[in-house]
């Protein structure tokens, strides 16, 4: 497995074809469940039958746009628990109709990307471990957990309470343990194959809060180039059995930003406006933080993100679309849904108006009168038919409100 570097300036072209089109869909995360500082389980905030709850709802909302969506939370007693083992999903979140955890985390991948055009896949790490991890003795055993040079092992930061204790990739991979670790996942939840993409939190060069440039494990002396080029080898090794890798934005805790290997990253958006979106993109629309709170199934400012920024972002990655004045007015928009399987515009008005024009696109000429409906959480709701005249649709609206238009 190459862990050389792929200069993607050649060609601004993937090392590989991506399998997503990350530029061309919602990505976002759920968080399922934490666990506290004792390793136990803290909270369950999404269970598995929630999840697909919230999909569908984000399906409703957004006319179908193609979501990629990552489970926070789904293994052991929750987020960051019992790392760098992957082998238990968490029972908490376990359907009532099945028998385990893993049959609900199957089902749920299965009903996500056949109902709702969702790759649904999992939130990941390969780089810390905890005490209580079932694979701890054997990793402090063959040096794989971080050590000074005296041999001691070095405390990471602290995460819901526990410390962290961070892994020298390279070791892993010299010693098999990563490639274990991906097969032993591929094996227990084959259906990630079919979601092709997996997302790895926390994918650094070297130990978070340590000072820029200390080597992950001062022991075995590896430089930050030899743990990159060993990253490199682990994006290899997922898309050899089919998955792409997204992770956080990490650049400079990492000396490459992995363009070309990596398509999508988590939280920066402004960081990455210097490529184009199909080659390495940010998230439109921040979500982790938002499905815990109290209101979960109408995540706060969602819809205005949507229809406000991920809409005209969409259209402008289609090909030989660019958004035009007449689409978006301030926080006012009518354009259209390219996702949809016929044609379909979308309107939205945060503060509502009495009466504005609309140009309807080019290819509509010809259409006299469109039907409207509502867009709401639990899908349209039909409010009758308008008349087109000259090619332009005049709407009135109130605050908050989403249309779709199709013609007649």
């Amino acid at each position: 497995m190459s862990g050389d570097y792929y200069d993607y300036t050649l060609t601004m072209k993937p090392e590989r074809p991506w399998l997503l089109p990350y530029h061309q869909s919602l990505v976002y995360k759920t968080m399922n469940a934490y666990k506290d500082a004792d390793g136990s389980l803290n909270a369950v905030h999404l269970t598995f039958a929630q999840t697909l709850e919230l999909i569908e709802r984000i399906h409703n909302m957004t006319l179908g746009v193609p979501q990629v969506v990552y489970l926070t939370g789904w293994q052991y007693n929750g987020h960051d628990s019992k790392y760098p083992a992957w082998e238990q999903v968490n029972e908490a979140l376990t359907r009532d109709e099945d028998a385990t955890a893993l049959d609900s985390l199957r089902w749920l991948i299965r009903e996500a990307r056949q109902r709702f055009d969702c790759r649904l896949s999992l939130h990941v790490n390969m780089m810390d471990a905890y005490p209580d991890s079932p694979y701890w003795d054997e990793y402090v055993a063959k040096d794989i957990i971080a050590k000074d040079v005296e041999g001691n092992l070095i405390h990471g930061k602290e995460w819901s309470g526990m410390v962290s204790y961070q892994m020298s990739y390279t070791q892993e991979w010299k010693t098999g343990l990563a490639q274990r670790r991906i097969d032993r996942l591929i094996a227990m939840v084959p259906e990630l194959v079919e979601s092709g993409t997996i997302h790895i939190d926390a994918f650094l060069g070297e130990r978070p809060g340590n000072g820029r440039g200390q080597l992950i494990s001062p022991y075995l002396g590896y430089t930050k180039e030899e743990e990159a080029a060993t990253q490199r080898k682990i994006y290899r090794y997922w898309r050899d059995r089919g998955i792409d890798v997204t992770s956080e934005w990490a650049y400079g805790l990492r000396d490459d930003r992995m363009v070309g290997l990596q398509p999508w990253c988590w939280h920066q958006e402004g960081k990455v406006s210097d490529l184009p979106d199909a080659l390495y993109c940010s998230t439109k629309w921040v979500g982790s933080d938002m499905w815990f709170i109290e209101n979960r199934m109408n995540p706060p400012n969602a819809r205005e993100k949507f229809y406000l920024e991920v809409l005209p972002w969409y259209y402008g990655n289609h090909p030989g679309t660019k958004v035009e004045q007449v689409m978006v007015d301030g926080s006012d928009i009518c354009m259209p849904a390219l996702w949809c399987k016929t044609p379909t515009m979308i309107a939205y008005s945060q503060d509502g108006y009495a009466s504005k024009a609309w140009p309807l696109p080019p290819d509509w000429q010809g259409v006299q009168e469109v039907s409207v409906a509502r867009i709401t959480w639990e899908g349209t709701e039909p409010c009758g038919t308008l008349r087109v005249c000259a090619n332009v649709l005049e709407l009135q609206m109130n605050a908050g409100e989403a249309l779709r238009i199709c013609p007649v």
